[in-house]
């Protein structure tokens, strides 16, 4: 659920192999926690949070693509990726 505070609740993951991901979507900004057991070898929260980040900027960076000129962090970019 969205907020506008910066801190908000997360939760753990469900099963010993798996990973709890919230996310607080801000107008400018995407806050996530992560979380995931040590105890698990197959599991490294910082790993995750390393692929979905640059999942998210491969996004941005087609749609910037697509539309052109944009607005990053409320500022407008003229030099949209090639």
């Amino acid at each position: 659920m969205p907020t506008t505070n910066e801190s908000f609740m997360s939760y753990g993951p469900v099963v010993p192999d798996g990973y709890g991901v919230c996310y607080n979507p801000h107008s400018n900004d995407i806050v996530f926690a992560i979380t995931s057991f040590t105890t698990c070898g197959e599991t490294k929260s910082d790993t995750f949070a390393f692929v979905l980040e640059s999942c998210l900027q491969e996004m941005r960076d087609l749609c910037v693509k697509i539309n052109g000129d944009h607005k990053v962090n409320g500022v407008m970019n003229n030099n949209p990726a090639k």
